[in-house]
């Protein structure tokens, strides 16, 4: 008698295939797991009645009774999350999917819910609920942002961020451009916490940060979304996205104005003080094909423009600039990610990407009655090629292989408008890392450990600073003119973790890994002002590095509620910072110290940190979270004993000793509420430690309805009481704001 086929896929509740999931019959026995689409198949000799079951870790187990007959079946599972857990399938720590409580790191995810429920100006909004990562950013939307994590200070470059495992961080300067990124385009973000260079390498010394992009799961849907808020802000978002069986696609863009206040403090305004303007768009698409149940093809084309004012202006002047002091970011980004399943063990993943971004500030100053103007120029490109290969070559070992290389350049200009001069700076570097991880659950029980080894070489070359048409205004600059030095560097970045996981009651977890950190190009050949002085470029500085040692947990004392303590001690060694040559030199009238980037010595940073969520009722969530950072300088390499300080027993700078957040989370049919409250420790803005950035805390507000069918209104208010504070140097933030919107969805 031929046998019977039924087919499937297994889906979460929100529409996205599930990789690993196991299904079982209950009467054979018979059990199989589901594939990297989320599509499973089983053979019945006989028809009849079975009960399915399908198990994925931390969701509700899912039962059916199924009537098998003479002709193809085709069965879909919809999984749906357990009380109080968040969403658990995770690519960011491993390279691989992975059950969040299988991978023996600490791995944070903000799920599609918390997504929709966080009042959000900007993505990085999203992270101010995870402990120990630190957002500064002066007046929200209207600057630029940074992002550290655990005591990694303000240098955005020791945090890999990357969107659907697209790295963003320029090769340059190591930051990322936070604005280019659409809120409302995001599904859910994965953090993993502490080095994460073992298998994602530079960049990543002191963690990952990854935002996943919504994939369609409907023939048609999308939104239009309007709102309106305080200073004259105006933001319009649209999305149309689609998928017709093996095929989908995702468009969407947004445009977003808004006047601005006066960020400048008010024992700094003057009659060329103005508010600080903004004026950005985004157009952004991706396509993806699944040519049969286990290759996938995908790519995405992104644009980004955003104009964003300083805060003076300067009329009646020749070449004043009729918009005044201002930065102007142009990107393009795009990616193409090939997928594979090659045999039920075996499966593959190529990833290219290129990124390029035109850089235009002008700045404008005057001194008495003189007028200068300097605009700068900068074309950042970035390129390169990601791939894994995972091979399951034992039942209970998973090996994961990779090769990764990324290019980056720099062609920089400084063009004097009010003289003739012009500074170039150019350079290029070039990164390859070969990395192998294992994975080894022995006997598939709760034991689970995790082994990485990365190799990664880079290195720089082209590297040219020259001085054009000099004149007087470029006369500092002018005997550091040529070429620069070549340089290369290697570095091995290990891993050794061990987890113990009793499901549904107790993770318990202890590590080390190691991150480096390459030079990045802005250090390497980037000679100029700086501020309070000026800066030269050292292409003999040598990579950082980071050794962590780290324990957690995550416990499930009742249902509802999960805990997740931990602490880490890590040590920093041959740390970037400035540091003074001993000479100065002449700058606008005024005698200004000469720095230089160099590896200084030796950080000891230790944190304790402490997550809490507690889903009281299925539409009420608690959530909780504090971090505790500790850093001192404990190594300090002086160059001019007679002139520089010594840093030893210094703090490192914006990195504030306690954080915390609580948030509330309220979900109806027809309202929903979300209110988070965060607080910021007081923060050395100099390395010498003698100013402060005194504590604050914020409370923000989230409502949103339905209106009737496919409309809705939502209403933020950030800062709702009104609290006056600076969260950047010199930046006053912008006190309470008020934004209200109407979204229609399909």
């Amino acid at each position: 008698m031929a046998q019977i086929t039924v087919r499937g896929i297994v889906r979460d509740y929100k529409g996205q295939a599930m990789a690993g999931a196991t299904i079982q019959i209950g009467e054979t026995g018979q059990g199989t797991v589901s594939s990297a689409t989320g599509t499973f198949e089983l053979s019945f000799r006989h028809a009849g009645d079975y009960n399915i079951e399908v198990r994925f870790l931390s969701y509700e187990v899912f039962t059916k009774r199924l009537t098998v007959g003479q002709q193809l079946e085709f069965i879909e599972v919809v999984l749906t999350l357990a009380i109080g857990l968040m969403e658990e399938v995770v690519v960011t720590g491993t390279r691989t999917s992975r059950g969040l409580l299988e991978v023996p790191l600490r791995l944070e995810v903000i799920d599609n819910s918390q997504v929709e429920a966080t009042p959000v100006l900007s993505v990085d909004d999203f992270l101010k609920s995870l402990p120990g990562l630190n957002i500064s950013r002066g007046a929200t939307f209207l600057t630029s942002a940074t992002v550290s994590m655990r005591g990694m200070s303000n240098e955005q470059g020791r945090i890999l961020v990357m969107q659907d495992g697209v790295p963003l961080n320029k090769t340059d300067g190591g930051t990322v451009n936070w604005n280019a990124l659409d809120p409302h385009v995001i599904e859910r973000v994965e953090v993993l916490k502490g080095p994460g260079s073992s298998t994602h390498g530079g960049n990543a010394m002191g963690g990952v940060i990854n935002f996943i992009s919504t994939i369609p799961t409907r023939p048609l849907q999308g939104f239009l979304r309007q709102s309106f808020g305080t200073f004259g802000t105006s933001r319009t978002n649209v999305s149309f996205s689609g998928r017709r069986g093996d095929f989908y696609w995702h468009s969407s863009g947004l445009y977003r104005s808004s006047d601005g206040y006066i960020t400048t403090p008010v024992d700094e305004i003057n009659e060329h003080s103005i508010s600080s303007f903004l004026n950005e768009y985004r157009l952004g698409g991706r396509i993806g094909y699944l040519f049969s149940d286990h290759h996938l093809l995908e790519g995405g084309l992104s644009f980004y423009s955003g104009q964003r004012g300083i805060g003076t202006l300067f009329e009646g002047f020749e070449h004043a600039s009729p918009d005044g002091s201002y930065n102007h970011y142009r990107n393009w980004n795009a990616s193409l990610d090939y997928s594979a399943k090659l045999s039920e063990h075996i499966s593959l993943n190529i990833k290219g990407f290129g990124q390029r971004e035109n850089y235009q500030i002008t700045r404008e100053r005057l001194s008495g009655t003189r007028f200068t103007r300097l605009d700068v120029e900068s074309i950042r490109t970035d390129m390169g090629l990601f791939s894994s290969f995972n091979i399951n070559v034992f039942d209970n070992h998973s090996l994961l292989a990779g090769f990764d290389f990324r290019h980056g350049a720099v062609d920089g200009a400084d063009i004097y408008i009010t003289s003739t001069d012009e500074v170039l700076n150019l350079g290029k570097l070039n990164q390859f890392g070969i990395f192998l991880q294992n994975e080894f659950n022995p006997g598939q029980g709760r034991w689970r450990l995790l082994a990485g080894l990365r190799f990664d070489y880079a290195t720089f070359f082209d590297g040219v600073f020259k001085v054009q048409n000099p004149t007087g205004e470029t006369a500092f600059l002018q005997g550091f003119d040529g070429v620069l030095q070549d340089a290369s560097w290697g570095a091995f970045s290990p891993r050794l973790s061990v987890q113990y996981l009793k499901e549904g009651l107790l993770r318990i977890f202890a590590g080390y890994s190691r991150g480096f950190r390459a030079p990045v190009l802005d250090d390497l050949c980037r000679t100029g002002r700086i501020a309070g002085g000026m800066k030269i470029a050292n292409p003999y500085l040598n990579p950082e590095y980071l050794d962590n040692f780290e324990m957690g947990a995550d416990i499930f004392p009742v249902r509802g509620l999960r805990v997740s303590p931990g602490i880490f001690y890590s040590i920093g060694t041959d740390y970037h910072a400035f540091i003074s040559t001993g000479d100065s030199l002449m700058i606008g009238n005024r005698l200004r110290p000469i720095r230089i980037k160099d590896n200084i010595g030796k950080v000891n940073i230790f944190g304790a940190e402490l997550a809490a969520q507690y889903q009281i009722t299925r539409n009420l969530i608690f959530n909780l979270s504090y971090a505790f950072t500790d850093t001192e300088v404990v190594e300090y390499r002086l160059l001019n004993p007679e002139t520089e300080i010594n840093l030893k027993g210094k703090e490192l700078v914006f990195q504030p000793r306690n954080l915390l957040y609580a948030g509330l989370q309220w979900q109806t049919p027809w309202l929903n509420v979300y209110a988070r409250f965060n607080y910021k420790d007081t923060q050395w803005v100099n390395e010498t430690n003698t100013e402060v950035i005194e504590s604050f805390s914020t409370i923000d507000l989230h409502l949103q309805g339905n209106i009737y069918r496919r409309l809705s209104a939502a209403l933020m208010v950030h800062n709702m009481f009104d609290v006056d504070y600076i969260d950047s140097r010199n930046i006053v933030a912008p006190g309470r704001m008020i934004t209200a919107e109407l979204r229609f969805s399909f």
